[in-house]
């Protein structure tokens, strides 16, 4: 928790230093300054709301356990242009004040919105390596002990849906964050990473890793819905194992998951689904 403590230390100084510096700089208010000002971080918002919010470039710029709070840059943004308001618009200080903390508001909801939730009950259930999840919510957690447990480090599904703050699903942030903080002080380091089936072959070769699977909003073979039983748009995590060395086309080609959510933990797919489902992220434990 003393991570998240921090996080929330170093996101309450910078909107202020970023509302002392948009302060200075359009005071006094000379020229379009001011307008091109709010222009730019307007785009700036936008732009990071639509490219970088939820990617991975994130976890490489911020490598901490707090990621889920150091990558959340709303509150900065915000902060600036609480500067460039309360320059810009005339009138008393109350309304100016009005407006400051309606940002101050939206900065806070903004930080908190992540982490909201209850983190729910789980049991300790483990069947072929693989850590079962107990409740409809914690495939994520699992996966990490599954692959924390591959690596030497016990864990079980409660602890990992505890750090990495799980509630009514896990955020790719916070998984970061459970498999960060069981790392420390251990000879594995961990790793986001992006790319199609055929990188997974080189990324399998030093353990098992997590993939963030699922089937897009879209037409798709209906024996992925109506037999498998993969709902559209919805996303899971399951732990790709490795591929086998059959020969043949990939219907016939055999990769070795696990599953949290069946009820052996391990399942066969062959190399056709798992480019169907995956969905282009993941995170692994590589060496230090």
């Amino acid at each position: 928790m003393s991570d998240l403590l921090w996080g929330f230390a170093i996101l309450a100084i910078l909107p202020a230093a970023m509302f002392a510096l948009a302060f200075v700089l359009t005071r006094p208010r000379k020229g379009r300054r001011l307008e091109w000002l709010v222009a730019a971080t307007a785009l700036g918002v936008i732009c990071y709301a639509m490219f970088l919010w939820d990617n991975i470039l994130l976890a490489k710029l911020l490598p901490f356990s707090n990621l889920i709070v150091l990558g959340n840059w709303f509150p900065p943004f915000l902060g600036f242009l609480g500067g460039l308001a309360w320059n810009g618009i005339t009138g008393s200080w109350l309304k100016k004040g009005v407006y400051l903390v309606g940002m101050l508001v939206l900065a806070i909801f903004a930080v908190v919105k992540p982490l909201q939730g209850t983190i729910p009950d789980c049991n300790d259930r483990w069947l072929n390596d693989v850590c079962l999840q107990t409740t409809p919510h914690t495939c994520s957690p699992c996966c990490g002990a599954t692959i924390l447990a591959h690596a030497g480090i016990e864990t079980n599904e409660q602890e990992m849906a505890n750090l990495c703050l799980t509630n009514k699903g896990t955020l790719w942030q916070g998984l970061f964050r459970g498999l960060k903080l069981k790392t420390t002080d251990t000879e594995w380091d961990v790793e986001v990473f992006t790319g199609d089936v055929d990188d997974l072959r080189v990324q399998v070769q030093d353990g098992p890793v997590i993939l963030t699977v699922g089937i897009p909003d879209e037409p798709i073979d209906e024996i992925y819905t109506q037999q498998y039983g993969w709902s559209p748009g919805e996303l899971h995590s399951a732990v790709l194992f490795g591929f086998d060395q059959t020969e043949g086309s990939e219907n016939d080609q055999r990769v070795e998951m696990g599953d949290p959510s069946v009820e052996d933990g391990r399942e066969q797919w062959s190399v056709t689904d798992l480019r169907v489902l995956y969905r282009g992220r993941g995170l692994r434990l590589v060496p230090r």
